[in-house]
Order: structure tokens, then C-alpha cells, then sequence
């Protein structure tokens, strides 16, 4: 009786790729944490450095900067393999046409080199020698990838595989099936680029009024005169510049988040993608209003 090696915790997190995801989620807690930390000892004075708006400002910029360039660089990592992908699935049907079993096609194929797919494949090849099914193993293959041309053409091919029709066609239709979405998908990101454009465009825009506003408007309403006819007309007295400015402050961060939430959802339909607009956002938003407009 042949023995299947036990696979311990790392080997399973490194096979199934959330070995990454997880280092980069606890960085992110611990990131937002400490600062978020600061920011409440800053807010009871029990430090007297920094103030608690910068340290919230971190925290968002921690958080969303560690996990957004992740999701970025993966996203990046998917995309190239999407465009690769159709490839090995027409290798893979012409081994099943050269009369190997499903099993033994995908171990043949994953010696081939089809660049950051390689690893992958590999590791469905990995998968299938430690005794998972290949059902199984094209199954955490989609999970890893998470894309909807390997999602869907994954699903082709267990389908076809239990139905034990003739895979190699199945396999070719799937491989075109997938390139066609691959197009699909290239021709919308190119079409809403543009609204992504505009949605920063916007964003500066606002960003820009506001400085004027803090430069020109919100002195002369603050000033000696305005308070000397606020007093004149019964009126509570002084009006305080670095509060309208604070106020400006949030509601431009806030306008900041809810715009780059927006703009990642406009770019490729994923909410992931809107953390590296929100960070890129924030972080300008941080810039004006601590060098530029005081906040």
C-alpha cells in the first residue's frame, strides 16, 4: 500500500496561495492598530507628539498601502497569467489527443514553461501527485487565480472530464472561450479608463477650491472686520479659521475615500482595486492641507 505524504499547514497555505494573503493581512492590522493607538493616546494626551487626525490619516494610509500594492501586484500577476492561460489549455488537448489520460496530460503539460503560469500549474501538478483528485486540484487552482475566464473554463473542463465525452474539443472550445473574455475585458477597462480620469480630475478640482477657499474666503470672514460686524449684528462672537479648516480637512478626506472606492470599482469592477486609489487619494489630500492650506 503506497503511503500519501501528509501535507503539514505551511505546505497547504503555500500550495493553496493564501500563505502571502495572510502576511499581508496581519502587516495590515498591525499596522492600522499602532496608529490607530497613537492616534487615541495623542487624543487623552498621553503623548505629546503628533495629533490624532495625522494618526488616523496614517492608519488609512497604512492599511490601505500595504494591502492595496499587494492586491495591485496580484491583480498585475492574474492579469498576465489570464493572457497566458488559454495556451496551456490547448496543450492540454492536444496531449488528450495524443491518447494520455486527463491525470497524465496535466502532469506532461506542467513541464512545459508558460511564465507565471508555470508555477501554478505545478502545483496542480503537486496537488495531483500527493493524492488530491484532479477535480480537486483544478478546483483550488480557480480559487487561486479567481478569475472568470479560468473560473469558467476550469468549470468546462471537470464537466467534460465526468461527462468522459471528448475532452480535446471541450478543451479547444474552452481555450477560445476564454481568450474571447480576455478581449471582452481588455475592451472595458480601456472604456472606462476615461471615467477614471475624470473622477481624479474631479477630485483635484475640489481640492483645489478648497485652498482657495482657505486662502482667500475663510480669512477675510475670520478677520478683525468680520468679527467687529458679528458683534455689531448680535452675533456670537469670534469665528475660528483653523476650525472651518478642519472641517474642510475631513470632509475632503472623507470625499477622498468615498472617491477612490468609486473610481476602483469604475477601473475593473473589483473593490480590491479601490484601495490603491483611495490610498493614492488620502495621501495628496494629507499633502495640501498639512503644506499647502494648514489642517
Amino acid at each position: 500500500m503506497i503511503e500519501i505524504p501528509k501535507q503539514g499547514l505551511l505546505k497547504k497555505l503555500k500550495l493553496s496561495g493564501d500563505l502571502p494573503k495572510l502576511i499581508v493581512y496581519c502587516s495590515t492590522i498591525i499596522a492600522v492598530s499602532v496608529f490607530l493607538l497613537l492616534a487615541l493616546l495623542s487624543l487623552l494626551n498621553v503623548i505629546d507628539f503628533g495629533n490624532p487626525i495625522d494618526f488616523i490619516v496614517f492608519a488609512i494610509l497604512s492599511g490601505t498601502g500595504i494591502y492595496g500594492m499587494f492586491e495591485y501586484l496580484h491583480y498585475r500577476r492574474i492579469y498576465k497569467i489570464d493572457s497566458i492561460f488559454p495556451d496551456f489549455v490547448r496543450d492540454l488537448a492536444a496531449s488528450r489527443r495524443a491518447g494520455m489520460t486527463f491525470t497524465n496530460a496535466i502532469l506532461f503539460t506542467s513541464k512545459g514553461n508558460y511564465g507565471l503560469l508555470t508555477k501554478e500549474i505545478q502545483k496542480i501538478a503537486q496537488q495531483i501527485s500527493w493524492g488530491s483528485s484532479v477535480e480537486e486540484a483544478l478546483t483550488a487552482f480557480a480559487k487561486r487565480i479567481n478569475t472568470t475566464p479560468v473560473k469558467r473554463t476550469i468549470s468546462l473542463i471537470i464537466e467534460a472530464s465526468k461527462s468522459g465525452g471528448n475532452v480535446a474539443d471541450v478543451l479547444d472550445v474552452a481555450a477560445n472561450d476564454a481568450r474571447e473574455i480576455k478581449y471582452l475585458e481588455a475592451e472595458r477597462r480601456a472604456n472606462m479608463s476615461a471615467y477614471v480620469v475624470v473622477i481624479y480630475v474631479s477630485m483635484f478640482v475640489f481640492m483645489a477650491i478648497i485652498a482657495i477657499l482657505a486662502g482667500v474666503f475663510i480669512p477675510t470672514i475670520t478677520g478683525t472686520e468680520a468679527q467687529g460686524l458679528s458683534i455689531t449684528m448680535g452675533g456670537a462672537g469670534q469665528i475660528s479659521q483653523a476650525a472651518i479648516i478642519q472641517v474642510f480637512y475631513f470632509a475632503t478626506l472623507v470625499q477622498s475615500m468615498g472617491t477612490g472606492i468609486v473610481a476602483g470599482i469604475f477601473e475593473d469592477g473589483h473593490f480590491q482595486s479601490s484601495m490603491k486609489h483611495v490610498f493614492i487619494l488620502v495621501f495628496v489630500s494629507w499633502i495640501v492641507f498639512k503644506f499647502f492650506v494648514g489642517g
